[in-house]
């Protein structure tokens, strides 16, 4: 018998996550705060209820997963599941490449053709789109996001929250990417960015700050 599963966020990245997941789950269905959803059919699965519903009205032994690309957010809901007792598995596709020495945190979802080398670690809540590489001794922090393609080097601390469109490619030689930054799509980073940047072009410059977040 299938363990069941209900997927946070009826969104497309959601549709996505349950197409991979239905293969190793029963899914139960979405949870969505859009009231408009309610009830409703999403790629076949029924919208439960919001969130409130879900802390208050489901069984703690079915497992969650939150694939929402709002970094705060995911990272938000995640650290409230599992304060209150939920599975907060992880997904990693199975045709991920990972060297068995790469540390992996909790709730970290990994979508096909990724590749880790040894001595890399992975910290709790990341979300790793599809063909994303990651050198040895890289560390991605807590609740940071990777979009399709991106390619990043050796040795670099990236810290809490960053988020790095698609195509970015990180270089060797860089030794931090600061927390709750964003690195543009296609964006060449050459040099350390500092926390809350917003980094875009080749080579990657400053255009301005995001707020610090709480």
């Amino acid at each position: 018998m299938q363990e069941q599963a209900i997927i946070i966020g009826a969104g497309t990245y959601g549709q996505v996550y349950a197409e991979y997941l239905k293969k190793n789950y029963e899914i139960l269905g979405f949870v969505d705060d859009n009231i408009e959803l309610k009830d409703m059919r999403v790629n076949g699965y029924r919208v439960l209820g919001n969130v409130n519903w879900l802390f208050s009205k489901c069984n703690r032994k079915v497992n969650i997963f939150v694939p929402i690309g709002n970094n705060i957010v995911r990272v938000s809901l995640l650290t409230k599941l599992e304060q209150q007792g939920f599975n907060i598995p992880s997904y990693i596709h199975p045709s991920v490449n990972m060297h068995n020495s790469v540390k992996v945190g909790k709730a970290v979802y990994v979508l096909p053709a990724c590749n880790f080398m040894p001595l890399s670690v992975i910290e709790d809540f990341v979300m790793i789109s599809m063909g994303v590489n990651v050198a040895h001794h890289t560390v991605l922090g807590k609740g940071s996001f990777y979009s399709q393609g991106n390619n990043v080097g050796a040795s670099i601390n990236i810290k809490e929250n960053a988020y790095s469109g698609i195509g970015v490619t990180i270089m060797t030689g860089v030794k931090e990417i600061g927390a709750n930054s964003l690195l543009g799509a296609g964006a060449v980073i050459i040099r350390d960015v500092p926390d809350c940047a917003v980094v875009v072009g080749n080579p990657g410059k400053i255009i301005k700050y995001n707020e610090a977040t709480p």
